[in-house]
């Protein structure tokens, strides 16, 4: 790798990690560690890997390990692990099991990798990240959560196949829960800086926001699970962090009173840089858009106090 070499580590080798693992090699973003429970599950994983370099061409490093110890000198800690979302399990179901998992592993982060910050996939996000910031005490710029970045990226590619243009040509933002109350922005959505409305009927639009919201479990109906889409979003996420990039992405964080929000976390739009969460971005909501935000936070804090016992 050329310039600073930098260090993150993912903790989960299953699909996702192990592909976001290689999505960043390949990208030339970080040297990587890879921490799984099983033993040398995440060691035979980072050995293919590096057996495939030569032909993928990167030179990065990727470490294989089961020893929470190697996490020392991470930039960025990635937490996947915990159980995975089932056909006809909703996130909030997830939240009891994954709850204690992650409440150990964040305690074995700040003994080993005080310093990082912490980025949350493990779902249900919006509650692991903030279990994540109370048990870790750390900055709320440190600590954020994977989600509202991969419903954007499922909202703009139904958007693009709709009106039949470049994916890569359609913005937009999804803020919310990363679940059933998820809130596709559509005012604030747009096509080569075009509004969607000039581009979209309204009973499309209608009908695309609903489906994004049954965008992961449509995939997890027939494969068992997502898996490119998430691994994509954290390697994005994570350039723009290690390259200090400030990309502006919808991610689950904690508020400081940003839209009459604190004490939970919840996903809005934000800067994404060299310190994490740079600033969060308060956009001017309708009443409506409004009220879907709080209703939501409730819903979010309501399971956070069912998990109190794990912060």
């Amino acid at each position: 790798m050329l310039g600073e070499i930098q260090l993150i580590s993912i903790i989960g080798a299953g699909r996702v990690g192990t592909i976001a693992a290689l999505n960043m090699l390949r990208m030339h973003i970080a040297d990587i560690t890879l921490i799984d429970i099983v033993d040398k599950l995440a060691e035979g994983e980072a050995m293919d890997m590096i057996q495939a370099s030569p032909i993928l061409q990167f030179d990065g490093k990727i470490k294989g390990s089961t020893n929470f110890e190697d996490l020392k000198g991470s930039e960025l800690v990635i937490i996947i692990a915990g159980s995975a979302r089932k056909p006809g399990t909703s996130r909030l179901d997830l939240t009891r099991t994954n709850a204690k998992i992650i409440s150990s592993i964040v305690e074995k982060i700040v003994k080993y990798a005080p310093e990082c910050k912490i980025m949350m996939v493990t779902n249900p996000v919006d509650i692991m990240t903030y279990i994540a910031f109370k048990k870790s005490g750390f900055e709320k710029n440190r600590v954020f959560g994977m989600g509202g970045l991969l419903d954007s990226l499922r909202y703009r590619s139904l958007i693009a196949n709709e009106v039949g243009i470049s994916r890569e040509d359609v913005n937009g933002f999804v803020i919310g829960e990363h679940g059933d109350h998820m809130i596709p922005l559509t005012d604030f959505t747009s096509i080569s800086g075009i509004p969607i409305e000039y581009m979209m009927k309204k009973d499309r639009i209608e009908k695309i926001v609903e489906k994004t919201k049954t965008g992961g479990m449509d995939v997890i109906s027939r494969k068992g699970s997502t898996v490119y889409g998430p691994s994509s979003a954290i390697a994005f996420m994570v350039e723009s962090i290690l390259k200090g990039k400030n990309r502006i992405v919808s991610a689950s964080v904690i508020p400081h009173g940003e839209y009459g929000l604190k004490d939970v976390a919840i996903g809005l739009p934000i800067i994404l840089g060299k310190n994490g969460i740079e600033r969060i971005i308060e956009l001017n909501f309708d009443e409506e858009i409004r009220k879907r935000l709080l209703d939501a936070a409730s819903i979010i804090k309501s399971s956070i106090s069912d998990v109190k016992d794990y912060f």
